[in-house]
């Protein structure tokens, strides 16, 4: 996993929608996704339930953007 990785899922987690990430993050919708895959992939569990269009935090999603936004905090100030 790279810090890329770990920003966009907390831009997801942030705006509650891929493609309105992707718009913050000035990428397209579908490499949001990927992205969002590949943690899941790399991590074997799921960070959202998928609803339609909404995406909803599971209970470890919960966990890791916590987790995810302090390592992002703490690498900005590098």
């Amino acid at each position: 996993m790279t810090i890329k990785h770990l920003r966009i899922f907390t831009e997801v987690c942030r705006q509650g929608s891929a493609t309105r990430a992707a718009e913050a993050l000035h990428m397209t919708q579908p490499a949001v996704s990927r992205a969002i895959r590949e943690m899941e992939d790399y991590y074997h569990l799921r960070l959202f339930e998928r609803d339609n269009q909404r995406l909803k935090l599971t209970e470890c999603g919960h966990i890791f953007s916590e987790r995810a936004a302090r390592l992002v905090s703490e690498f900005d100030l590098l």
